[in-house]
């Protein structure tokens, strides 16, 4: 990169449902970059765009968020590996997926067999609980406890792109910004792995990544329709602290160097 500053672009898009005290706020469309200063206004001009034409209907509030960023402040990361996966029905991408969660957690905890099966059994119900929420979860494997200060809320990975990203146009990639969004995730303290479903009722491909699996794209995780999805980060807090974990998240500016094959 040359020598100069960026800006971080945020964009999140609501609407209200409801009626009287069941009144309340649902999510339509969020987006985030991380870009030069030339590319700032067309870049705010699409993510507006977006939101404007979401699959979920018309939002409500958009907020659009714009901050400088210095380069002395940003880390690269090279992207995870990717492997895609096809399944015929989303049965078995889900249990696929938890499968691959479970060994996850059983090759950095093998000798707690009963946290293990504990967690398998979970899984399900962890994914449910995650539905309504903004965030993902983080779960402590070390512990069977949820460690986001917000329940409700969660904890969201934030300050990321794609290195060398030049992309303006409203479309939303899932498969460029999940790939960003997962490497920037397994390089989190104490991270084991990260779960994910989407939320778009019109994409049924969801992922499990970890540093170990690389990126593991399952290509059909639910049924076309479904608006529910939730991710999941696996966690242990015995490597390092929760605070330390939710700070990088939440803070740490990443660029991720995607592969040319892998912008797709």
């Amino acid at each position: 990169m040359s020598d100069m500053d960026y800006y971080s672009l945020k964009m999140r898009a609501s609407q209200q449902v409801g009626d009287g005290e069941q009144k309340r706020e649902q999510h339509i469309s969020g987006a985030e970059r991380i870009v030069n200063r030339d590319s700032v206004e067309a870049v705010c001009a699409a993510m507006v765009r977006r939101a404007m034409t979401h699959s979920k209907g018309d939002p409500d509030f958009i907020n659009v968020k714009i901050e400088k960023v210095h380069e002395s402040d940003i880390r690269i990361l090279k992207a995870l590996p990717v492997t895609r996966v096809d399944v015929e029905t989303w049965q078995e991408g889900l249990e696929m997926a938890f499968g691959l969660v479970g060994n996850a957690v059983v090759e950095c905890d093998g000798s707690r067999e009963d946290l293990i099966k504990s967690f398998a059994q979970k899984l399900p119900e962890l994914l449910r609980e995650t539905f309504p929420m903004r965030g993902a979860m983080l779960y402590d494997i070390a512990t069977g406890e949820r460690l986001e200060p917000d329940h409700e809320r969660g904890v969201r990975a934030t300050y990321m792109d794609a290195l060398h990203s030049s992309e303006v146009d409203g479309c939303k990639n899932h498969f460029n910004e999940a790939i960003v969004l997962a490497t920037k995730v397994a390089n989190a303290p104490g991270m084991v792995a990260e779960f994910c479903v989407s939320d778009d009722p019109n994409y049924v491909t969801g992922y499990v990544a970890s540093k170990e699996l690389g990126y593991v794209r399952i290509m059909k995780m639910k049924e076309m329709g479904d608006e529910n999805g939730g991710r999941i980060f696996l966690f242990d807090s015995r490597k390092a602290s929760a605070e330390e974990c939710i700070e990088y998240l939440q803070k740490k500016k990443v660029l991720v160097d995607v592969a040319p094959c892998q912008k797709k």
